[in-house]
């Protein structure tokens, strides 16, 4: 009975894997997705339901949410990587920014416990292995912002996109000394990146934003690297802090209207590293 009963969990097993593999999302069930071919199989919805808690019970199938789950070999092991879990969860278009789009272009070797991804609807947050999936809403427009790498099928915001969502957002979990480094290594591999990043900004950010990366990149690679900034720092006179959540006292840079509010060597502590 023992092994009749093994061999049939094995059996809901390999038909699970095989349906992830064709919706190519292998190791992930989505029930809704999924079951289907285990009706097929088994013959009917309350028995497909049935074998799905009975290999939860065993440990093989570990819930992610309501209806999602990931495969767990016969050696307890899961290969399945949360960008991997976001590809198959998240409702397109999405973008996978900030910290976590850092890390993978690596430009930090700092690990986020939160996982921003931007859409266009309102959607709950989960979590996977310690780390917060947050879906933050957003009207800018996602398609032509992110790249399809061969690691992930998971869709990854550009490097102009996330340093700019990074500094942005001070919420979402990257502190500036990591935007300036990151921003840093970016003009150091592409010298066009200033022109790049300031496209975007002057595309989807505002006036404040411009300001606190012009001052950055004067900075890092000098007043001629920074000139496509010039145009889009608006005409206010209040001076913009460099540090959103920093003290309001400090010198004022008038080329960029910025509050240095933070110790410049902060900015500059990675190239000492």
């Amino acid at each position: 009975m023992a092994v009749a009963a093994g061999q049939q969990a094995e059996a809901v097993f390999t038909t699970l894997y095989r349906a992830s593999v064709l919706a190519k999302r292998p190791g992930i069930v989505v029930l809704d997705a999924d079951l289907p071919a285990l009706d097929e199989r088994f013959g009917s919805r309350a028995r497909s339901r049935a074998l799905i808690a009975r290999l939860e019970k065993a440990g093989r199938l570990q819930p992610v949410r309501r209806g999602a789950y990931t495969m767990v070999d016969a050696g307890g092991n899961t290969r399945v990587g949360v960008l991997d879990l976001v590809a198959a969860l998240t409702p397109k278009p999405y973008t996978v920014t900030a910290g976590a789009a850092l890390q993978f272009h690596g430009l930090t070797d700092q690990h986020f416990r939160l996982l921003v991804v931007l859409v266009n609807t309102q959607l709950r947050p989960w979590s996977y292995r310690g780390q917060t999936i947050r879906y933050a809403r957003t009207s800018r427009k996602l398609a032509g912002v992110g790249t399809r790498p061969r690691r992930t099928t998971a869709v990854i915001a550009n490097p102009a996109r996330a340093v700019a969502d990074s500094l942005d957002h001070p919420a979402w979990g990257v502190t500036l000394p990591q935007v300036a480094e990151a921003t840093d290594q970016l003009l150091n591999r592409d010298p066009a990146f200033a022109d790049t990043l300031a496209a975007e900004i002057a595309d989807n950010y505002g006036h404040a934003l411009a300001r606190r990366f012009g001052y950055l990149i004067t900075t890092f690679a000098g007043a001629d690297a920074a000139r496509p900034f010039l145009l889009l720092r608006g005409s206010s006179k209040a001076a913009t802090k460099l540090s959103a959540r920093g003290p309001e006292r400090g010198p004022v840079d008038t080329t960029w209207g910025i509050r240095v509010n933070v110790d410049r060597a902060v900015l500059t502590q990675h190239r000492n590293s």
